[in-house]
């Protein structure tokens, strides 16, 4: 029997995480076709917050449509680039859990680039992989998609960006993988992405983290 316990510890499904996500530079890449087609469609810069919260949206409705879309374990290293790869670390059975991570965090790195600037490669990432933890784990300890659970883990996720980003990181993966565990032993979250999600509850959890991480984002635009 597959020790799930083992599987979800926070060094194995971070290095899984890490090894599946989308880099700063191909983020930056996707973020330019937006801007691309903003450009082409308005005949002018995408520089306003409205602007950016434009095509932000599209951000989180393309990864949003793609976790709904997702299917079991077993299926994902034909869908999303990369898990086999998080197969190999921490095996099938919580293979889904990091598939999930992945899009949420991809998400993230690509809201990042919409709105900042002068950061580094680097920095972006942390930001990113702390936003889509941090939105991930307060979406699921409450009820997701309420406006009520938007603003509280707003303001949670404010208090874990002001701390030191590795150690901050390392918490949220030990803190979501834990979450998980007692969700999926609860059979609190119906089969859908392996045993994690549901298309429906997956897609409105990824458009939850992706709400919040634009409006800690966009508080500086």
């Amino acid at each position: 029997m597959t020790d799930t316990t083992s599987e979800l510890g926070p060094s194995r499904l971070q290095k899984a995480v890490e090894a599946i996500a989308i880099s700063p530079k191909d983020a930056a890449k996707l973020v330019d076709g937006y801007r691309r087609s903003f450009r082409k469609k308005f005949e002018r810069e995408p520089e306003t917050p409205a602007d950016k919260r434009r095509i932000a949206s599209k951000v989180i409705d393309r990864y949003s449509k793609f976790a709904a879309a997702t299917g079991a374990a077993a299926a994902l290293p034909g869908v999303i680039p990369g898990v086999g790869t998080a197969v190999a670390v921490i095996g099938g059975g919580a293979a889904d859990i990091a598939a999930s991570l992945k899009i949420q965090i991809d998400m993230c790195m690509c809201l990042v680039d919409v709105f900042t600037e002068e950061m580094s490669s680097e920095d972006k990432k942390h930001l990113a992989f702390v936003l889509a933890l941090a939105g991930s784990l307060e979406g699921l300890a409450t009820n997701t998609g309420k406006v009520a659970v938007e603003k509280v883990a707003q303001k949670l996720v404010f208090q874990y960006i002001r701390g030191p980003a590795l150690v901050t990181i390392k918490e949220l993966f030990k803190k979501v993988g834990v979450t998980f565990l007692q969700k999926t032993a609860a059979k609190a979250i119906p089969a859908g992405v392996g045993v994690v999600f549901s298309g429906s509850t997956n897609y409105v959890l990824t458009t939850v983290v992706g709400k919040i991480a634009v409006t800690v984002l966009a508080k500086d635009v």
